[in-house]
């Protein structure tokens, strides 16, 4: 059963998620409070500073935004299992939760580097070692032949994937390409990647 002091500690995640996503770092903590609906001092009670509350909103976001683990146990053939793998992994991103996770932890990434080291921690590393493991069971399985350490396989691959909708997406743009033209260049990426690795 949740507790009263947890419910609060979540409302004030809630607000300062939403809050640092529309008015970035420089939102004060009083109008955190003001959103959760909490005294100050209970903001500070569960969070000592601001960088500590800004912190686990990252991680929090990053979590809840990661793909799960079902890619290791997927026994379907490979190429089937990387062209569902990259487009949930897209469709992930392109989440406005997602952007707006992206765009906080950039927009700090000068004045609190750290900040954005929980960033690359939480999200884009743990996606990566996932990937990473898949293809190395691949690997030693022969089901391809890796050329380069299975961690700069996957990143090849996850760089790719991120795709022109992506990029123009982060800066608040849309492109013209439809949903089938996208997931065409998505395809063609894995052929390739496959084809590069082939044994």
């Amino acid at each position: 059963m949740t507790t009263r002091s947890e419910q609060k500690k979540q409302q004030i995640l809630k607000a300062a998620s939403i809050l640092f996503c529309e008015q970035g770092y420089g939102v004060s903590m009083d109008a955190i409070a003001l959103k959760a609906e909490v005294s100050k001092q209970t903001v500070y009670a569960h969070f000592k500073t601001k960088d500590d509350l800004f912190d686990t909103c990252i991680r929090a976001k990053c979590v809840d935004n990661q793909l799960d683990d079902s890619l290791l146990e997927d026994t379907r053939t490979i190429d089937i299992v990387l062209k569902e793998f990259v487009l949930r992994f897209q469709s992930m991103l392109l989440s406005e939760e997602a952007c707006q996770t992206y765009r906080a932890a950039v927009s700090q990434s000068e004045t609190h580097p750290q900040l954005a080291k929980v960033y690359l921690q939480a999200g884009p590393q743990a996606t990566t070692e996932m990937l990473a493991e898949y293809l190395q069971v691949q690997h030693d399985n022969h089901v391809i032949q890796l050329s380069i350490p299975a961690q700069d396989a996957a990143m090849q691959l996850l760089l790719m994937a991120h795709g022109k909708v992506l990029y123009w997406a982060y800066l608040g743009q849309k492109i013209e390409d439809s949903e089938q033209q996208n997931r065409g260049y998505l395809e063609a990426c894995v052929d390739m990647f496959l084809k590069g690795y082939s044994r």
